[in-house]
């Protein structure tokens, strides 16, 4: 069998013209490299994601002056195209933009390999993984995910594991800054050309306001019974079981607990990664504030 260079169907070897849309057909032997990319192509093209029944079909436009040849893929049943770029192809078109694929992917480029999956119910690769890492995080926060020990800086008591370890780690918390601003209450009398005094009373008021400041800088530990800072000023050893509440951030967290009455933020914790196993898959992710606040979560339901 010969594949058509075009449309990707196939024709009998003695076929000189493409029975389907009559493109000139070359000898078996100088279509053999064509032939196994089309082959290797087949499972892509015989179903289009978005209606998930038509086979799509090759096609190459001329770019602008003719100096370029776009190749894109159309579906014969719904029309939807797709426009190759680099390995990947983009769904570019839909007649129906209501269409689910299209709200999704639409304008998305995605490999051959993903494709295959949304056209038969699956999912692109970035949606997975964003469905895996939800997923784990759901464990985290249940205590159902196990970690591996790691070495710890500070001196674990009986029983104590150490899971995770920052360094260069900024301790931020709220400082009362206080402004006095001034006014003058009066009338100016001009004495002279180029003099002038005034008569009244000079009167000031102070305001203040919270601000957030880095007060240390150093080392933050997890264990699976306490969040540990070692700064060069102080060392805070935060018990799991008074944490009352995390607040997350993309690169820290801010921790409210028992018996302090400033909110503690330690801020730089998401140049650290952690590996992750999730429905068969594994990710290697930043360790932002959402993922320590469901691990968090997770060690203190275990206590």
């Amino acid at each position: 069998m010969i594949f058509c260079p075009k449309c990707g169907k196939e024709n009998n070897e003695e076929a000189k013209f493409c029975q389907y849309c009559g493109t000139k057909l070359t000898s078996l032997e100088n279509k053999k490299p064509t032939q196994k990319r089309l082959q290797a192509e087949k499972i892509w093209i015989e179903k289009c994601p978005v209606c998930g029944d038509g086979p799509l079909v090759y096609h190459d436009h001329k770019g602008m002056l003719g100096l370029t040849t776009i190749h894109i893929c159309e579906c014969e049943r719904c029309g939807s195209t797709f426009k190759k770029k680099g390995k990947n192809y983009q769904l570019t078109r839909v007649t129906d933009k209501s269409n689910q694929v299209w709200q999704e992917y639409g304008k998305k480029s995605l490999a051959e390999r993903e494709w295959i999956n949304i056209a038969n119910g699956g999912i692109s690769d970035a949606k997975q993984q964003e469905k895996d890492i939800n997923s784990w995080l759901a464990d985290a926060s249940h205590g159902k995910v196990t970690f591996a020990d790691t070495n710890s800086p500070v001196i674990l008591k009986k029983n104590e594991r150490a899971f995770l370890f920052w360094s260069d780690i900024a301790l931020w918390e709220p400082r009362v800054v206080r402004q006095t601003r001034g006014s003058y209450g009066g009338q100016t009398f001009r004495a002279a050309r180029g003099i002038s005094f005034k008569v009244g009373n000079f009167s000031s008021h102070s305001e203040s306001h919270e601000e957030l400041r880095t007060v240390d800088q150093g080392m933050l530990t997890l264990t699976n019974k306490r969040l540990v800072f070692t700064g060069s000023k102080r060392t805070n050893n935060i018990d799991l079981r008074k944490i009352i509440s995390i607040e997350p951030y993309r690169d820290g967290i801010a921790s409210r607990r028992e018996n302090k009455q400033k909110t503690e933020y330690f801020i730089g914790i998401n140049r650290v990664n952690i590996n992750i196993a999730s429905n068969g898959h594994e990710y290697a992710i930043p360790v932002s504030g959402i993922v320590l606040k469901c691990i968090i979560e997770g060690l203190i339901k275990q206590l």
